[in-house]
């Protein structure tokens, strides 16, 4: 490090990731500097470099699976879809690199929460404004009834990212329980008005693991902090709910009691049907998939006549079917065979193992990380694409954060 470069300037570079997340490819720029970073380290550090605990528990993460996609390109059904995947998916190990060596400095923890609790912030009280007036402070729109912040016009992915930066207002509030029960109420407002019910699973689950914490770091009975949540969370429900496009996913929802299977697959917004014919590509396919990123390519050989997903490609004039499965385990499978699901099994239980034997002074400094992580990658919901570009940024930033900050060899650096 050069005396013109000094620590917080690294973590400023990963902060713009989260900066630039919402503005598409943008975020694009940040990540190239920090893959080119993280190549630098590993040629300089090499072996000593990885095996420091964070990066060997990062990499085993990382191979868990990209070593299944690069399995499952030689027979895809696009190769070349599959193999692009598969060589540019390196970029988020190397930034991970670089994001583990960075958080190493004393201090920089803290300020990267800091940094992500504030931009939680402006995004909840965008959203809120939108939800108001109609557009948010950039002049975006409503999309489809639903609120979409900062994300713009074209983009309903509010609803998923959001509770992935919770942790980090909430916890950041946490001397102070009174506002963080309103950022909460707040906060939840946005995720059910964004419309995305896999976020309103995520939330939820950020918002049972916070209560859990807090009753055990505070010495409070479950009880009186599980009545006061519930009231506020009844509350703010109904209020929210009052509100058409709320209302109107709620309904929709409801329908998977009815027993109809059109209403299921109806009430799952036609997912049943996607999820269908994912099983029917990992019957077909059980060992390495179709191929990673080529679920669209092989859908219309396995789709019924009447699917509603498949269409010609005009360009290329090939019959193209829905991009993935919405469901992380499902496109896991179904792209990468049976191969992928053990890697998927693999890198969660490497993540429940390290937590668990984590010391009380690691979990604290690392909540707010592994929050974020399970926020997106808790296997029982809907999930938008594993594997795309943006979303894969959010994600391998997570995990590269939750095992710099779970394994961090600094004990005074709290992210708190």
């Amino acid at each position: 490090m050069t005396r013109f470069i000094k620590p917080q300037h690294f973590t400023w570079l990963i902060f713009s990731c989260f900066l630039l997340f919402p503005f598409k490819r943008s975020v694009e720029l940040p990540l190239l500097i920090m893959t080119i970073g993280g190549g630098v380290l590993l040629y300089k550090y090499g072996r000593a470099f990885l095996q420091e605990p964070a990066v060997r528990l990062f990499t085993l993460l990382f191979a868990c699976i990209w070593l299944p996609m690069l399995l499952s390109a030689p027979d895809s059904y696009d190769v070349k879809k599959s193999g692009s995947t598969v060589l540019v998916f390196i970029r988020f190990y190397l930034a991970g690199l670089l994001i583990i060596w960075a958080m190493r400095k004393p201090g920089q923890v803290s300020l990267l929460f800091k940094l992500l609790a504030w931009l939680t912030a402006f995004w909840v009280i965008d959203a809120l404004f939108q939800a108001a007036v109609g557009q948010d402070l950039f002049g975006y729109a409503q999309a489809s009834s639903r609120l979409n912040g900062i994300f713009g016009e074209d983009g309903l992915k509010l609803g998923n990212a959001l509770p992935v930066l919770a942790p980090f207002l909430l916890l950041a509030l946490r001397a102070k329980p009174a506002l963080m029960l309103l950022a909460a109420v707040l906060t939840g407002a946005v995720v059910v008005l964004a419309g995305s019910r896999g976020g309103w699973v995520s939330f939820g689950l950020v918002c049972i693991w916070l209560v859990l914490s807090e009753t055990r770091r505070c010495d409070v009975p479950f009880w009186k902090v599980g009545a006061v949540v519930a009231l506020t969370g009844l509350a703010g429900t109904y209020a929210v709910f009052e509100t058409p496009a709320a209302k109107q996913r709620l309904d929709q929802t409801l329908l998977l009691f009815s027993g109809d299977e059109a209403k299921i697959d109806q009430a799952l917004s036609l997912r049943w049907t996607l999820w269908k014919d994912a099983f029917a590509m990992i019957d077909a396919h059980p060992v390495n998939g179709v191929g990673v990123r080529a679920f669209r390519y092989a859908y219309p050989e396995f789709a019924q006549p009447d699917d509603p997903f498949v269409s010609m490609n005009e360009t290329s004039g090939r019959p193209t079917g829905a991009f993935y499965a919405h469901q992380i385990i499902l496109e896991v499978t179904s792209e990468t065979g049976l191969t992928g699901l053990v890697g998927l099994v693999l890198f969660y239980s490497l993540l429940v193992r390290h937590w668990r034997l984590a010391s009380q002074e690691q979990k604290i400094r690392s909540l707010p990380f592994a929050m974020g992580t399970l926020a997106w990658l808790f296997p029982f919901s809907t999930h938008p694409s594993f594997y795309t570009a943006q979303w894969s940024t959010l994600i391998w930033l997570m995990v590269a954060l939750l095992c710099a900050s779970l394994l961090s060899t600094h004990k005074a650096d709290r992210a708190s």
